[in-house]
């Protein structure tokens, strides 16, 4: 069976349409299509058929739709299963039998392939439009709110096609749609470049800097904007008959070749629930649309900044359609220092596709560049976990929105800038409750009202203490939250387990809750985790500190993200909580040796300095290197797998270095950072 999404919403089986049924029907099939094999809270989708009018039997009514939906599936022959799940409903299906996945994955293909291959995977994926995305089915508001990051897809991947198409020589044949496209889209800039290059190269040369005087006055006219600065080159470069503009020259880009359009929010938080009032608070974000908006989020440790952050970006993400950048600053790590201003400058460079040789070295040199990058682009910046506001002073861009999250209040920046406050307190009783409903279901929590609001008080109202003793509520069959309650009320076993400082407190008991449920196993390499440097680890560097196999410490990483101690960052990636990390320290000092932690601490040590030597040594094998013995067992396959490598531990490397240092072997710093920096000059 296939599905269509981009276009009316269809279903296909053997060559013949399903019939879906009701518009509504057809709504609540295209969202679970749109998050395939996740789950799709129930309110998500009363809110997207119904919007403010929400009747009162909403619920039961999509409950309804659903039952149709499965019918119809089931008719059809094998389709696939809409199961419930919790407050809410999941489809499992291979995305690729979805026209937007299948979409997205041939873009994907095509960026990495050659040009010849490039231009026919680009048709491909643009041959599954047939109109306007959930069109006939949903309002264009909420079209826009569900599709508007695939339109702008669309968009990017027919002017990647044109550029391809550019490179290899085919301008002249190219003419007749780029006109066509610029006139019908006139403010496109990437499009209006592509037509000057290719009236410039058929020689007429006067007709491509008409176009781009055109370009320069509808946008002081209609908006009080400037060409962007390489379409400003672009033109220069015409007027000096530059010969780097000639296809024969050498391959390029087509000017102005579009920036990287990141995207880089990490996942919202699964289950997010209540913060209404503060969500419609940063919508007034969006107005004016241009212009800067820079918001403050702050409040104590673990009471839901980021995920509020987060929630709301994603939310909103395509109204940036300069991209999205995250970053996290590490304020408040207890094991590392926080992300200095130039690393951090230097992450957000490469996030946009800077060249690292073109990065300056210094902060200054690093902040003005960032600035003329985004400069008239509409981008979101989040910057997680502020320490201060000398921090990020320089990475306060002059244009988009930017989200800052932080334990402080920031006065300093905010008189600085106008920025505007956010102080985010616990969740409301209420809240609480809607995200345990979220969770666990609306059945249990009103089975168990009493209990329920006896957790929330003893979680004090923490939207991560009540997502870890969730996690351990549904981690045993038939659990129930009473069970729970008694255990966490008890508190035998909290004692001198409780982070400093009376605001922490309620977070402990959840930790040690779950910490305590765990297999030893599972505890020992909770504890392990404390010991890495560095904001994110693998499980490979996870299996040395434990001194258990990779395939074991892969399985049991696993269960301790089920269990909401640690987090996936990004595929193959994961990080602590500062506060899990505190925690997880805390208890290594109280369970182990320090033997025992000395030496699991140095076999980490060895392992990234062993690694490392081995990048160093397939990047750059002559290179003259202070003397040791060379890991036998340890190599890289080619060039790209060593630089991959090195990209995503740099930061790991760093922490690493420093760790040495303060703490010995102070030889291993020194061999670390000789190992680990000269491939990445």
């Amino acid at each position: 069976m296939e599905f269509r999404i981009l276009g009316t919403v269809e279903a296909w089986a053997g060559g013949k349409q399903v019939d879906l049924g009701s518009r509504k029907q057809r709504l609540v099939l295209a969202v679970l299509l749109l998050e395939p094999n996740r789950m799709v809270p129930l309110d998500r989708l009363v809110d997207l058929v119904w919007g403010e009018d929400v009747p009162a039997s909403a619920r039961a009514s999509i409950q309804t739709l659903v039952s149709r939906l499965r019918a119809a599936l089931r008719q059809a022959g094998d389709g696939p299963a809409i199961v419930g799940r919790g407050a809410g409903y999941v489809i499992h299906v291979d995305p690729l039998v979805i026209d937007a996945h299948r979409f997205t994955d041939l873009i994907l293909a095509a960026r990495s392939s050659d040009d010849e291959r490039a231009v026919e995977l680009f048709d491909q994926a643009l041959a599954l439009w047939h109109g306007e995305a959930l069109a006939g089915v949903a309002s264009t508001e909420v079209a826009e709110r569900l599709c508007g990051h695939l339109d702008e897809a669309r968009w990017t991947a027919l002017e990647d096609r044109l550029d391809a198409q550019l490179r290899l020589g085919d301008g002249r044949r190219l003419l007749a749609e780029l006109t066509r496209l610029v006139t019908d889209h006139p403010l496109r800039q990437r499009l209006v470049g592509q037509l000057m290059l290719a009236l410039h190269r058929d020689g007429r040369t006067a007709a491509a800097l008409d176009v781009y005087r055109t370009l320069r006055k509808r946008l002081a006219g209609d908006l009080g904007l400037d060409p962007a600065p390489k379409l400003v080159r672009l033109e220069s470069a015409i007027l000096r008959a530059d010969p780097a503009l000639d296809p024969a020259a050498r391959p390029m880009d087509t000017s102005p070749p579009e920036p990287v359009r990141p995207a880089q929010l990490p996942p919202a938080a699964h289950g997010f629930a209540g913060r209404a009032e503060e969500l419609a608070q940063l919508d007034t974000g969006l107005e004016p649309a241009s212009g800067m908006k820079i918001w403050v989020i702050s409040g104590t440790a673990g009471v839901g900044k980021t995920a509020l952050a987060l929630q709301w970006a994603h939310r909103h993400r395509e109204r940036f359609p300069g991209g999205q950048l995250y970053l996290d600053l590490r304020g408040f790590d207890a094991e590392h220092d926080p992300l200095s201003e130039s690393a951090g400058l230097l992450q957000l460079l490469s996030g946009l596709g800077v060249d690292h040789r073109l990065i300056p070295a210094d902060a200054a040199g690093r902040a003005a560049l960032f600035r003329s990058l985004l400069a008239g682009e509409r981008v979101l910046l989040v910057l997680d976990n502020v320490r201060d506001a000398a921090q990020v002073n320089a990475l306060i861009p002059s244009a988009g929105t930017v989200i800052l999250t932080s334990r402080q209040r920031l006065g300093e920046l905010i008189a600085r800038t106008g920025a505007q406050t956010l102080s985010l307190s616990v969740l409301t009783a209420a809240d609480s409750r809607r995200l345990l409903e979220a969770a666990l279901g609306v059945d249990q929590v009103a089975a168990e009202a009493a209990a329920a609001g006896k957790l929330a008080d003893l979680c004090g109202h923490l939207p991560l203490a009540l997502r870890i003793a969730v996690a351990n509520i549904v981690a045993v069959p038939k659990a129930e939250i009473t069970g729970l309650v008694q255990e966490l009320s008890e508190g035998d076993r909290l004692a001198g387990f409780t982070v400093d400082g009376a605001e922490e407190s309620a977070v402990t008991r959840a930790f040690a809750s779950s910490y305590w449920a765990l297999p030893a196993e599972h505890r020992l390499l909770f504890r392990r985790l404390g010991l890495l440097p560095g904001p994110t680890f693998t499980a490979l560097s996870a299996s040395v500190a434990a001194g258990l196999p990779p395939a074991r410490t892969d399985r049991l990483i696993k269960a301790l993200a089920a269990a909401h101690l640690i987090e996936q960052y990004t595929r193959g990636r994961f990080r602590l909580h500062d506060l899990l990390r505190r925690y997880a320290v805390g208890r290594a000092l109280v369970e182990d040796t320090a033997v025992e932690l000395e030496h699991a601490r140095g076999l980490v040590l060895d392992h990234y300095l062993h690694t490392a030597d081995a990048a160093g040594r397939q990047l750059i094998p002559h290179f003259l290197r202070l003397p040791r013995k060379a890991e036998d067992g340890i190599s890289f396959p080619d060039n790209d797998s060593a630089l991959a490598w090195l990209d995503a531990e740099w930061p790991t490397l760093a922490a690493a270095v420093g760790q040495a240092a303060a703490r010995g072997p102070r030889p291993l710093a020194w061999h670390i950072d000789a190992q680990a920096a000269e491939p990445l000059q």
